[in-house]
């Protein structure tokens, strides 16, 4: 699921204390990644994004993603946030629960917020 678009997450395959990582913040704590979540729903306006990379670690606990996101924000000038966004997930390999959830940018985490105070230079296709 595009949960970080949707704010939908599939709650029962994360641990219940599951550590959540970005380039700015980590946190241990399912309930409070999905209360985050929720608190996006309204921020972002317009959204599209691409798969790049999906790969399984042979003994299958680690699952590396990669996505193409550009995410238009509910501020007067509309900017759009563009850039390949990946996900780490480890499975516990016996209850096969997510217990780590880290994404990476491709980009300076500050060029990212940058994107927020500019002029957009990409835009979003009506769906």
């Amino acid at each position: 699921r595009q949960y970080f678009l949707s704010g939908e997450v599939d709650v029962e395959a994360y641990d219940p204390d599951c550590l959540f990582a970005d380039p700015f913040v980590s946190f241990n704590g399912r309930q409070r990644f999905v209360d985050n979540l929720a608190n996006l729903g309204s921020f972002i306006t317009k959204y599209d994004a691409r798969p790049l990379g999906y790969e399984v670690s042979d003994d299958e606990c680690t699952v590396q993603t990669k996505i193409m996101v550009k995410l238009e924000l509910n501020l007067p000038w509309k900017p759009v946030l563009a850039w390949p966004w990946g996900v780490r997930y480890e499975l516990d390999a016996s209850s096969k629960l997510i217990f780590e959830h880290v994404e990476s940018w491709d980009i300076e985490p500050w060029a990212g917020v940058k994107q927020i105070f500019r002029k957009p230079t990409v835009t979003i296709a009506d769906k």
